[in-house]
C-alpha cells in the first residue's frame, strides 16, 4: 500500500524509536502528549478512515501485507517499540505487529478500551456476516461496520441500509440497498437519537469498540427500544500486554 503522508508539520524520521498504530481517539491523547514530552515517536494509520484529524506526532497511511513486511519496516525504521492504539477490530494489523515485535524483541503493548457489556435484550454476534442474519425482513437498519464490511451484508434482508461514513470517497458505487450516512465522531445521545427518528431505523448494528466516545448511538438505541447486535471485539494478540486507556499507555512508554 503506499503511503499517504498526514500533517504538514512533521517529517518522518527514520530515527524515530516508538510506532504508535493509530486508529482510536486513545492514539491522539497518546501522539499529543509524545510530541510535548520529546520521545520520539511516528504513526501508522491503516485507512483515512481510521483518523480522527492529524496526529501531534509524523503519521502516514500504511499497513502492512504481512509479516515480512512489518519486520522489514520495523527494522528500516529503527523501532524498538510498539505502542498499538489501533482500531478495536483492525486485529490483523495488531497480530502482525505484536508477532513481528515478538521475533525482532521488540517491546509492544495492545491498547484497549474495556468493551461495554452486552446485555439481553441485546443481540450478540461474532461478525458483521453474523449480524446481517439477525436481519429481519423489511428492516431499516444503522450499521456502523465501516464501508469494508459492506460485502458481508450482501445478499440483504431488509428494507434500507444506512452506513455511517466519515465523508465522501471516491469508490466504487454503493450497492441500491445501501445509503450513506456522513458525519465525523463524536456524536452525542441526543444526536444519535434525532438520527435514528429522521432515518426512521428499527435496527442498529455496531461493534463493542468499547468506552465512552463511541457509546452514544447504543445508548440511544436502547433508550427507543430498537433492536440492536453488537458484534464482539477481536481478541488482542495472544500473550501481549493489554493497556485500557492511553494514561496506562504513556506511564508504559515512560518505563522504556
Amino acid at each position: 500500500m503506499s503511503a499517504r503522508w498526514l500533517g504538514d508539520d512533521h517529517s518522518m524520521e527514520p530515527t524515530s524509536h516508538i510506532l504508535l498504530i493509530a486508529g482510536s481517539a486513545e492514539a491522539h491523547d497518546i501522539a499529543t502528549q509524545i510530541a510535548q514530552n520529546g520521545q520520539r515517536m511516528q504513526a501508522i494509520l491503516r485507512a483515512p478512515e481510521r483518523s480522527f484529524g492529524p496526529l501531534a506526532v509524523a503519521s502516514q497511511i500504511w499497513a502492512p501485507a504481512s509479516l515480512e513486511d512489518m519486520k522489514f519496516f520495523l527494522t528500516q525504521q529503527g523501532i524498538t517499540a510498539i505502542c498499538d492504539a489501533g482500531h478495536g477490530f483492525d486485529s490483523d494489523v495488531s497480530d502482525l505487529a505484536a508477532t513481528a515485535a515478538a521475533d525482532l524483541g521488540l517491546a509492544y503493548a495492545r491498547v484497549l478500551r474495556p468493551v461495554w457489556p452486552v446485555d439481553p435484550p441485546l443481540l450478540r454476534a461474532a461478525s458483521v456476516r453474523a449480524a446481517a442474519d439477525l436481519i429481519l425482513p423489511g428492516a431499516r437498519v444503522f450499521a456502523a461496520t465501516g464501508r469494508g464490511s459492506l460485502p458481508d451484508f450482501a445478499p440483504f434482508k431488509g428494507a434500507k441500509l444506512f452506513l455511517r461514513q466519515n465523508g465522501p470517497n471516491m469508490r466504487s458505487a454503493l450497492p441500491d440497498f445501501v445509503e450513506p450516512v456522513f458525519g465525523t465522531p463524536p456524536f452525542t445521545n441526543v444526536q444519535e437519537m434525532a438520527l435514528f427518528q429522521e432515518l426512521d431505523i428499527d435496527t442498529l448494528i455496531c461493534r463493542n469498540v468499547g468506552g465512552a466516545p463511541s457509546r452514544p448511538k447504543l445508548d440511544a438505541a436502547r433508550g427507543m427500544g430498537l433492536r440492536t447486535i453488537v458484534i464482539d471485539r477481536p481478541a488482542p494478540p495472544s500473550g501481549a500486554l493489554v493497556l485500557g486507556s492511553a494514561k496506562d499507555a504513556l506511564e508504559w512508554l515512560d518505563t522504556l
